[in-house]
């Protein structure tokens, strides 16, 4: 009698994990107590508040184009300030832009990415905008110049947006080299490279400098 032969299936890789914490250095100035010079001021370098972490989004470099699922969003005007002042969204995703201030606001962009003016609407009202093609969307009110946001959209799904404490995990990914980057509207790229190991949980930290005025 002939035995069985037990087929073993090969074990599926495991993900690849990334994730990290951001930090954005900025120098202020502060007055050190002395005797010699009391209204001396010295230079020094301290973090930014936890709210502009929230200004940074993190993706793979590298990542190849794929098919993604479309989300939904919103960029509220509250306070005549667009918040969140920068989402990240997929190819073919839809920004809502709900008005809560007591006045009427505009929301309108000129980039190549996405050209689209809503017109001015009051509080109450919400507007939307569909997004299908990768870049970087800058978005304005025409009533009040200081206001200003961005949509970062992707045709992958390999990005993320911080927390309030600057952490951040990546979607998983292949095994492999990837360049991962830290991206702020003021700041600009920040990239680091690293060996992306499957069925870890791999580091990637960031210290965003700002050079000083």
């Amino acid at each position: 009698m002939v035995g069985a032969v037990a087929v073993v299936s090969p074990t599926a890789q495991e993900p690849a994990i990334v994730s990290g914490r951001v930090e954005i250095g900025v120098p202020i100035a502060f007055r050190r107590p002395s005797a010699a010079y009391p209204s001396r001021a010295v230079a020094a370098t301290t973090l930014a508040p936890e709210s502009e972490r929230r200004n940074v989004v993190v993706y793979v470099r590298d990542a190849q184009s794929q098919a993604v699922a479309p989300m939904r969003a919103a960029i509220r005007q509250e306070d005549e300030r667009f918040i969140p002042r920068v989402v990240a969204v997929t190819v073919g995703s839809e920004v809502e832009f709900p008005n809560d201030d007591p006045i009427y606001h505009n929301v309108f962009s000129l980039s190549r990415v996405k050209t689209f003016n809503l017109g001015r609407y009051p509080r109450g009202e919400t507007r939307r905008v569909r997004f299908d093609e990768p870049g970087i969307v800058k978005v304005f009110c025409d009533i009040h110049s200081h206001m200003s946001a961005i949509v970062m959209v992707f045709d992958h799904s390999l990005f993320a947006v911080p927390d309030a404490a600057g952490r951040f995990e990546l979607p998983a990914m292949p095994e492999g080299n990837h360049q991962i980057t830290a991206w702020h509207a003021r700041l600009g790229d920040t990239t680091i490279r690293i060996r992306v190991e499957a069925g870890q949980t791999n580091a990637a930290d960031f210290v965003l400098p700002v050079p000083e005025e």
